[in-house]
């Protein structure tokens, strides 16, 4: 290992605030940047939902003084710049915003050099055995993969970003695919492009001297609007790392336990079961893989607690196994059953919908934007809970992070009101 990384990341609500209390956000300011500096390591818990921005604002005003010019408030808001444009454009996100750099055709598959790690570029190599490895990445690390991909090796942006979702505990569709695309060029207005020289600054034990990157920003800019492929260094080496197996759901994925817990809604005798389970609860609290704060919620009573599994998202978009394990030992933990559905069958949903009426049990759950969960009312009579954001939405759509922040911020006063605009329950 080649530079600090977070500790392994536990699924847990306990293991989220631990982290939290460790933040330092005047040495986070100062060393961000470094790929040994004091970045907080956090983003796996706030991407589903251990923990929320608003939360860990809240708890680190306690501790220190903080206001919307301190660099951690300004790279939380980012992740909330990424909701508002993935709000705005939905699936649009998953396609090019801004046209091309590069008006040729870029590749549609990932070279296997890269995808195992064997590039000869030890920047990307050693960030790729790190991906696989940790599920985590120092962001200079996802810009320069990223970078070369696209610009060195013209593969199309969104297969890079798939590739890298899938092994991310932190795979947040709007915060990945639109920084690819910022990379790339179709979500700002030029490539993104790095040098041996930026490598060595800010990770110095990664040597890329001698390597395509190894030149002027110039030339790399030259090559971004080229068609021009560097390909795999002639010292590259001959093996490199194995690439996680990347899974759709399946029911095999669940431990003993959860199949235990678990009801397949795909089946009719699914939502049989289900609508006479009703009568006796109230509530149905749905909790989804970005919700998973609910699954340590101590306060429940009456309540029916569901994890819930969105089979056609997960078929768009599959995670590799240490990612599943993140996401379902909290279900495990936390909810009474597990809820297997499927929303691309309409025809089956809207009679599952009609059955669940009937029973005129009460379903809450936390909006996202997630394609499938997002469609959950064709299945349930949904009560939807809003997200624990930290700023405000503007009312218009705003296509730079500087025009959303500065609107974000007016909108919300101060810190201090942006952090008690909403209810934090605990």
């Amino acid at each position: 290992m080649q530079y600090q990384t977070p500790n392994k990341f536990e699924p847990s609500r306990h293991a989220a605030l631990d982290a939290l209390a460790k933040v330092d956000p005047t040495l986070y300011s100062r060393t961000r940047n470094f790929l040994d500096g004091a970045v907080t390591g956090l983003s796996p818990w706030i991407t589903h939902g251990y923990l929320s921005v608003r939360e860990a604002t809240q708890v680190l005003m306690e501790k220190y003084r903080l206001s919307f010019e301190d660099k951690l408030i300004f790279e939380f808001a980012w992740r909330e710049f990424f909701k508002h444009a993935h709000a705005e454009l939905g699936n649009g996100i998953l396609s090019d915003v801004r046209r091309p750099v590069w008006s040729g055709r870029y590749n549609q598959q990932l070279p296997d050099d890269i995808r195992e790690g064997r590039t000869g570029v030890e920047a990307i190599d050693a960030g790729v055995a790190l991906l696989y490895e940790t599920g985590y990445l120092h962001n200079h690390v996802r810009m320069w993969i990223a970078s070369y991909v696209v610009h060195m090796r013209k593969v199309h942006w969104k297969v890079g970003a798939d590739w890298m979702y899938t092994h991310l505990l932190d795979g947040d569709l709007a915060s990945n695919h639109l920084s690819w695309q910022w990379v790339a060029g179709t979500f700002s207005h030029k490539p993104y492009v790095f040098n041996a020289d930026n490598v060595k600054k800010y990770a110095q034990k990664w040597d890329c001297s001698d390597t395509a990157i190894d030149t002027d920003y110039e030339d790399l800019e030259s090559i971004a609007r080229s068609k021009r492929d560097v390909g795999r260094e002639r010292n590259a080496p001959p093996v490199g790392v194995a690439e996680p197996t990347s899974h759709r759901f399946d029911l095999e994925l669940l431990s003993d336990t959860l199949k235990r817990k678990t009801v397949d809604l795909r089946q009719q005798a699914g939502v049989d079961s289900c609508s006479a389970l009703m009568s006796n609860f109230k509530k149905i609290n749905l909790v989804h893989p970005w919700d998973l704060k609910a699954c340590f919620d101590l306060t429940q009573n009456g309540e029916l607690r569901v994890g819930l599994i969105d089979c056609a998202f997960h078929k768009a978009h599959p995670w590799n196994k240490q990612r599943w394990d993140f996401v379902l030992n909290a279900m495990e933990t936390g909810c009474d059953q597990i809820w297997v559905v499927n929303t691309d069958d309409i025809g089956h949903c809207t009679s599952m919908l009609a059955s669940f009426i009937k029973t005129g049990a009460e379903f809450e759950l936390r909006e996202t934007l997630n394609s499938g969960y997002l469609m959950m009312g064709r299945c349930f009579p949904v009560r939807w809970a809003l997200e624990d954001k930290l700023l405000p939405n503007p009312t218009r759509f705003q296509q730079s992070f500087s025009r959303f922040y500065r609107e974000a911020t007016l909108m919300a006063g101060s810190l201090e009101e942006a952090i008690h605009g909403g209810i934090l329950v605990d």
